[in-house]
C-alpha cells in the first residue's frame, strides 16, 4: 500500500490508477488560461459519473446528468438531451472554463473528508497560485466554506467569488443532502455573480 497524493489515504493499486485517469481525462479538456476556476470538494465515486468523462449519457446516473448539464451552462452552454459530451467538453475548455476538486479521489465516509480539509485546502490553493491562475474561482459546495479564510489570505483572494459570502451550491450537492433544488440555477447564479461576462 502507498499513499495517494489526490487524498492522502493508504491506497491500492486500483486506487492510484482511477485517480491518474481522472487526472488525465480533466488534463485533456483544461484550458491554457482559465477564465472560471470551478471547485468542487470531490468528485463522485462511480468513474462513469466523473465529470470530464465523456460518455454515452446513459452510462451516468441521473443526478450524474443533472451535475454535468449545470457545470456545462455555468459557461453559457444550451444544453440538449441528443448532445454529444466531448463536444460539450470541448466548448466548456475552449470558453475557458475548468472544474477542479479539492480532494482527488471521492471520499468514502465523511470522516476522511473532514480530517484531509486543511491539509488539501492548502495543496489546492498553492496549485490555484501556481498552476491554474484562473481569471475568477467559484466554489462549489457548503463544506468548501472552511477555505473560505485561506483564501481570502491567498494572492488569489480578489479573485474569489461567492454567494453572499458562501460557497454556491452544485446540484450534485443538493441531491446527496437530499436539500431541495434552488428557485435560480447554478448557471444563473454565476451569471449575476461573475463582474463581468467570461
Amino acid at each position: 500500500m502507498q499513499v495517494c497524493d489526490g487524498c492522502g489515504a493508504q491506497a491500492d493499486g486500483a486506487h492510484i490508477r482511477r485517480r491518474i485517469e481522472r487526472l488525465e481525462l480533466a488534463t485533456r479538456f483544461r484550458p491554457i488560461h482559465i477564465q472560471v476556476l470551478l471547485i468542487d470538494a470531490a468528485p463522485p465515486a462511480r468513474q462513469e459519473d466523473y465529470f470530464y468523462h465523456a460518455t454515452n449519457r446513459g452510462d451516468r446516473s441521473q443526478s450524474s446528468r443533472d451535475y454535468f448539464d449545470e457545470i456545462a451552462k455555468c459557461s453559457g452552454l444550451t444544453i440538449n438531451p441528443e448532445m454529444n459530451e466531448e463536444s460539450t467538453l470541448a466548448e466548456f475548455q475552449h470558453r475557458g472554463f475548468y472544474l477542479a476538486h479539492v480532494r482527488e479521489c471521492p471520499a468514502e465516509r465523511t470522516d476522511e473528508w473532514e480530517g484531509a480539509l486543511g491539509r488539501l485546502g492548502t495543496v489546492m490553493i498553492r496549485r490555484v497560485e501556481k498552476s491554474y491562475k484562473p481569471k475568477y474561482i467559484v466554489l462549489l459546495s457548503a463544506s468548501l466554506g472552511k477555505l473560505i479564510p485561506q483564501f481570502e489570505r491567498s494572492e488569489m483572494r480578489d479573485r474569489l467569488i461567492l454567494d453572499h459570502g458562501k460557497p454556491f451550491l452544485s446540484s450534485l450537492e443538493n441531491f446527496a443532502t437530499g436539500r431541495s433544488v434552488p428557485a435560480v440555477s447554478l448557471s444563473d447564479q454565476l451569471k449575476a455573480a461573475l463582474p463581468h461576462p467570461a
